[in-house]
């Protein structure tokens, strides 16, 4: 019996994806995200244009989570999306910058980026998200994205919310 119970927890800490969560702290949003991972991907804008770009997902589990398996419960995600045209192989790189969050989905990109945000429980959202560092490893790929959100929507009684924190954001792929 100990060496099937030992074989079991061997198994459980072998698993996942080796891709995890760190730290968010975000108000606004029932369930409250507790960490943050980021994807990157390729879409039309709003004005049909395929552009790079990253996903910041919120979940509600903390940091540690395996953002790759089907076990956290994302609760939110901001879209950022770019000017830079789809390139095989590549991925959208970001600079220090405030990207204002619009209700379009997807939205037009006119300058440098264009954001959307989605939530649980809450529409219409509108406000800024503040990217204050994009760590690249040393072969140039992005690993973190760290920022603020600041942001406002309404709940399906049409009461405003206010949406607020701080994240980093691992790259989960």
């Amino acid at each position: 019996m100990k060496r099937l119970a030992c074989a079991l927890v061997l198994t459980a800490a072998c698993g996942g994806s080796g891709f995890e969560t760190k730290d968010a702290m975000i108000t606004g949003i029932v369930p409250s995200p507790m960490s943050a991972s980021s994807t990157s991907f390729t879409s039309a804008d709003g004005a049909g244009n395929m552009v790079m770009g990253w996903k910041i997902s919120l979940w509600e589990q903390g940091a540690g989570a395996d953002c790759a398996s089907n076990d956290p419960h994302r609760v939110a995600a901001v879209s950022i999306y770019t000017n830079q045209p789809v390139v095989a192989g590549k991925k959208a790189m970001l600079e220090a910058a405030e990207i204002v969050i619009v209700t379009d989905s997807p939205p037009t990109v006119t300058g440098t980026y264009a954001a959307n945000m989605g939530a649980e429980k809450i529409g219409s959202i509108v406000g800024q998200v503040t990217i204050s560092d994009f760590h690249l490893k040393p072969d140039l790929t992005a690993d973190d994205i760290k920022g603020s959100i600041n942001a406002a929507g309404a709940d399906s009684a049409g009461n405003n919310v206010a949406i607020a924190g701080t994240f980093e954001a691992p790259v989960c792929e």
